[in-house]
């Protein structure tokens, strides 16, 4: 029985380095957090609450992206005209 132990040690400590590593890399990335959004440069208050649910972090690997409200929303709505547009015309 002690071997079954140590086996399902090793496992979960593998399960939590692995977990932490996940943590440190989204610290990390919030470390890269631009400070105005990425098409308009509207500037962005990184201690404001208000900021934090209202506009929208794209991560793609390396990248972070920045966007405000107005130019999220209206991103969105250009794609989905053009998705529509497609769609017609299929």
């Amino acid at each position: 029985m002690g071997s079954l132990e140590r086996k399902l040690k090793r496992k979960q400590d593998k399960k939590s380095r692995r977990a932490e590593k996940k943590v440190a890399t989204k610290i990390a990335q919030f470390q890269k957090l631009p400070d105005k959004c990425l098409t308009c440069d509207a500037s962005f208050d990184k201690k404001s609450k208000e900021f934090a649910m209202n506009w929208r972090v794209v991560v793609n690997g390396e990248n972070v992206r920045l966007y405000c409200k107005e130019c999220w929303s209206s991103a969105c709505n250009i794609l989905e005209d053009y998705m529509e547009e497609k769609n017609v015309s299929l």
